[in-house]
């Protein structure tokens, strides 16, 4: 009989001792264990990822608040600044950078540290200019290629470009054509009008924005990151055509610009303006150009700007953000934000 129960009991797969059931009870209770604890570690770690997530997304939200402060202080700055001067120089207070400035509360956890400046874009070659009204602009062309030349870029890239812009003012026209017409800048194209809100977080009636934005988008046309950042400082992109500002602008644009003005000309110009013999007016620039072969063009050039970037950084513990904004100024009111973005 004892022999047919263990014969049963191994046919069946128990164990034959009562030894042997309770070491496979501890096993199964190990395993239990162990499954329990894989388990309960994923939780944690997903909670724990959840955890950090949250708090990256925080100091980014809270990094997004401090720059669109930044940029309303760049705001008050600029027109205070119209207030008490009625040129536009690189000596003002507006174009002094702000490095590593603290913002954060007292007792705050993390440091919040704020970077940022502001830059007149009329002291940069406007693509804009490359085109008129949807006509290519011979003028303009020929000045972008001779910047373009003179920074040691291929040309190449200049027809396509003034052909986009062309196309894109051309629709900006047909856009315009059924509303009423925009207040312009004298002998210029109308700007868009644009709110008064601290933050627009892009180009008001985007159909009727420039067929450009962003210098990146000259990748389309050949030009690498490394050139596209070396053109920067003599380039920008803005939503009407626009004059230079002979107090900020570079020697580059300005002989770029004058085709009559030698490189060397520019640089002793640009050289002595920077010492701080700004100009008063464009008459104040002849006298001192002294060149009466040059014939300069009417609404060409400026000393004052109405078009400004800002460009912040704010770095915490846990993110770093920045944002790059387009200022336009309007005499005496507080200029608006024509666009606002975040950087990538």
């Amino acid at each position: 009989m004892t022999r047919l129960s263990s014969r049963r009991c191994a046919t069946a797969g128990l164990p034959r001792h009562p030894k042997d059931a309770a070491g496979m009870a501890v096993i199964s209770a190990l395993l239990v264990v162990a499954a329990a604890a894989v388990i309960a570690a994923s939780m944690l770690e997903r909670q724990s990822t959840q955890v950090r997530t949250l708090a990256s997304e925080t100091a980014r939200v809270q990094a997004r608040a401090l720059l669109i402060g930044g940029i309303d202080w760049a705001r008050i700055i600029l027109r205070a600044d119209a207030r008490r001067q009625s040129t536009t120089r690189g000596d003002q207070i507006w174009a002094t950078p702000i490095s590593d400035l603290r913002v954060s509360e007292d007792g705050a956890d993390d440091l919040a540290v704020f970077s940022g400046r502001v830059e007149d874009e009329l002291g940069k070659f406007n693509l804009q200019n490359l085109a008129n009204q949807g006509e290519p602009d011979a003028q303009g062309a020929a000045a972008f290629t001779r910047l373009m030349q003179s920074l040691g870029v291929d040309a190449r890239s200049v027809e396509p470009i003034v052909q986009r812009i062309a196309a894109a003012q051309a629709r900006k026209a047909r856009a315009d054509a059924p509303g009423e017409a925009n207040a312009s800048e004298p002998g210029h194209d109308a700007a868009p009008r644009t709110p008064s809100a601290s933050v627009t977080a892009a180009v008001p009636g985007s159909a009727r924005a420039p067929g450009m934005r962003s210098l990146v988008e000259l990748r389309a046309y050949g030009l690498d990151d490394q050139t596209i950042e070396s053109l920067r400082p003599f380039l920008t992109i803005l939503p009407v055509r626009t004059a230079i500002n002979l107090n900020t602008v570079s020697a580059e644009v300005l002989a770029a610009t004058l085709p009559e003005v030698s490189l060397a000309q520019a640089i002793a110009l640009i050289d002595q303006r920077d010492r701080g013999q700004y100009f008063n007016n464009t008459a104040d620039f002849e006298n001192r150009l002294n060149t009466p072969d040059v014939v300069l063009a009417e609404h060409a050039l400026a000393v004052s700007s109405t078009w400004f970037s800002v460009v912040g950084t704010v770095r915490t513990g846990h993110a770093q953000v920045e944002m790059q904004a387009l200022l336009r100024r309007d005499g005496e009111a507080i200029p608006t934000v024509v666009w606002m973005m975040e950087s990538l």
